[in-house]
């Protein structure tokens, strides 16, 4: 068995200041979507896609009006850096692990459980989150990013190149995610979803309750249940 964990939002509680940050760097030029609005739509995307749907954003200012279409991609991969460059500095002063996941991991650890993460995100961002977090020991040696393969997710690639990289069948992985791409690379890659889905702050269903249903994810809403699900049918 492989417990494959996405990084953020599922290790570390990184998405709701990512998104923050992101609002914040939009409204200092003039640009107004809220932190609920970009976490919802930005949540679990790839780099790529993440730069082309800032520079939609972008190219709706004015001063974007005459701009090439390659002069408006350059700059939003610009901004996007500058905003991911911004949300390392908060991520040091404020990150903390998800609420509940350092027992679930050190449960694995004691059943001698395999696991690792694999994410969408950078090798640079999860250096630094997961050793903020105090996670990367448990984990070291064993974190895969988009980097690593060719398509990052919806596909398949990075999930499957985790399993193969630690020798274990597709097939026995389980993959523990928070986005509609990670449950939609789950499925291709023939592995197991569970979709971690915390309620909103005000006790409203997370907005990706109902798709990741819809894909075939096992539903959950608290780390205090995944290990209890993970040994579900065994």
């Amino acid at each position: 068995m492989l417990i494959i964990f996405d990084c953020d939002g599922v290790l570390v509680d990184s998405e709701i200041i990512s998104a923050q940050v992101t609002s914040d760097c939009l409204k200092e030029i003039g640009v107004e979507l809220s932190a609920d609005y970009i976490l919802e739509t930005y949540r679990g995307k790839s780099v790529a896609d993440c730069i082309l749907m800032i520079t939609e954003e972008l190219s709706k200012l004015e001063s974007w009006k005459n701009l090439s279409a390659d002069e408006q991609a350059e700059r939003g991969a610009q901004f996007w850096r500058h905003v991911q460059l911004q949300t390392l500095v908060v991520c040091e002063q404020e990150l903390e692990p998800v609420a509940g996941v350092m027992n679930v991991l050190d449960s694995l650890k004691e059943k001698q459980i395999a696991f690792c993460v694999a994410s969408n995100g950078k090798h640079e961002k999860m250096r630094m989150t997961l050793a903020k977090t105090g996670i990367m020991p448990y984990v070291q040696g064993r974190v895969f990013s988009f980097e690593d393969v060719t398509r990052g997710k919806p596909a398949p690639d990075l999930f499957l190149y985790a399993a193969k990289t630690l020798n274990i069948p597709a097939e026995q992985a389980i993959v523990v995610e928070d986005s509609l791409t990670g449950i939609q690379a789950a499925v291709a890659a023939g592995m197991r979803p569970l979709g971690y889905c915390p309620p909103n702050k005000d006790g409203s269903d997370n907005v990706l309750l109902q798709p990741m249903r819809a894909l075939g994810a096992e539903v959950f809403f608290s780390m205090d249940e995944l290990i209890p699900l993970i040994f579900k049918n065994s």
